[in-house]
């Protein structure tokens, strides 16, 4: 009895040690288990079964890049904002869903008066102006972002960005002779936004951004016999459609 006592604890960790692969009959008749392998990201290490792609079941936090292009179709009832769009923008989580953002954005478009929103070129009556052109400038915005935590769907997360944002542009020269009596536009307004990243990789996701970006606007005009520019002032109310945003978590 004492020795029946004393054999069992070896029994029992013999029987919860895993079977050692070797050459016998008895190793190859047992089904091998998937193997598990070790992947390194952003925030750490993680594991992996080779079963397929897979969503993501969390993403990172902490740093994140976006490039926001190509276009932006903008709404302006009253106004005109180039429609190209190459932009940056860094955001730095603070706690949880609560981060900072701040981007800058090369603009540009081509046009002529009637794109621009004006009345008319203003230099009809010189020789070889009102043509198409290119307008080029750039746009700087700084602010507040909320990205929502789905549990159940961790891959998708919905964004929400508040803050200011300012920028100029600057119009055709062709051949050094301006081709209206508008030179160059500056903006500054708030910024409103919504949109949406599905994150097909921990750190790496696809979105779209719809952003609402109310703000005034001076158009700095000089008229053909004038020495000096004027400055006129307008209310703009612009609707940005960013159709693809791409974010790399760091």
């Amino acid at each position: 009895m004492v020795l029946l006592a004393a054999s069992l604890p070896l029994a029992g960790s013999a029987l919860a040690t895993p079977p050692t692969s070797g050459s016998g009959s008895g190793s190859a008749s047992g089904s091998a288990s998937p193997a598990v392998r070790g992947s390194g990201g952003p925030g750490g290490t993680y594991k992996t079964s080779p079963s397929g792609f897979q969503l993501p079941d969390f993403v990172y936090g902490g740093n994140a890049v976006s490039l926001l292009a190509p276009v932006q179709v903008g709404l302006t009832p009253n106004g005109f904002i180039p429609r190209g769009r190459i932009g940056f923008q860094y955001d730095r989580q603070l706690h949880r869903a609560h981060w900072l953002h701040i981007g800058a954005a090369a603009l540009f478009d081509r046009g002529d008066w009637q794109t621009f929103r004006m009345d008319s070129c203003g230099l009809e009556s010189q020789v070889g102006t009102c043509q198409a052109g290119t307008t080029a400038g750039m746009d700087l915005w700084v602010g507040y972002t909320h990205k929502l935590f789905i549990e159940k769907h961790p891959w998708i997360v919905p964004t929400f960005r508040a803050g200011v944002a300012g920028g100029f542009w600057s119009y055709p020269r062709l051949n050094g002779t301006r081709e209206q009596t508008r030179e160059l536009s500056w903006m500054l307004g708030l910024q409103a936004a919504a949109g949406v990243r599905f994150f097909l990789l921990r750190e790496l996701a696809l979105g779209i951004d719809v952003e609402l970006r109310p703000g005034f606007v001076i158009h700095r005009e000089r008229l053909p016999a004038a020495a000096e520019s004027s400055n006129d002032p307008a209310f703009i109310l612009p609707l940005q459609i960013l159709p693809l945003v791409l974010e790399y978590r760091f």
